[in-house]
């Protein structure tokens, strides 16, 4: 039977959905070695779209999201938790992924990469080097011929990789 709702209350249903389903698939996908990146629920002509961003370490493979979707696909028709039919995507985020969090520029260690910042730093809100190193506080670029420049992470807005032909 279909569920009708109208203005913030399809909002609160929207929230309470989405803590839902975030909270029943990340243990299951932090149980295969991933991470969850970002989650997106969409109502589309009387379905939903389950979107599902994930990643490691060392990347995830066409393999690995594709034993995910499974896993999660189960998971989400034995729990009832979508009130209609759903299309569910697992996938990786790919480059043009925003780098935002300590974990995101270390996985890209020696890639070239440019930063944006929120307020100005030395005179410039923009910075493109290779990442040298990453702790929790600041994000090192190697931009030669100059000495290494540490950017805190506080005033980082995101970073993207620049692709690099060869």
């Amino acid at each position: 039977m279909p569920t009708f709702f109208v203005g913030a209350n399809m909002a609160m249903y929207r929230e309470s959905l989405f803590q839902d389903v975030m909270a029943t698939i990340e243990p299951l996908i932090e149980a295969e070695g991933a991470e969850l990146l970002e989650l997106q629920l969409k109502p589309q002509k009387g379905r939903w779209l389950v979107r599902v961003f994930v990643d490691t370490e060392d990347g995830i493979s066409l393999e690995d999201c594709r034993q995910l979707s499974l896993e999660i696909g189960q998971v989400l028709d034995a729990e009832e938790l979508i009130p209609s039919s759903y299309t569910l995507e697992v996938s990786s985020p790919g480059l043009d992924r925003p780098l935002r969090t300590p974990r995101d520029f270390r996985r890209q260690l020696q890639r070239l990469v440019t930063i944006m910042l929120n307020a100005p730093l030395w005179e410039k809100t923009r910075y493109r080097g290779r990442v040298a190193a990453v702790t929790e506080e600041y994000v090192v670029l190697h931009q030669p011929p100059d000495a290494p420049l540490d950017i805190p992470l506080l005033q980082i807005d995101h970073g993207v990789v620049e692709l690099e032909f060869k």
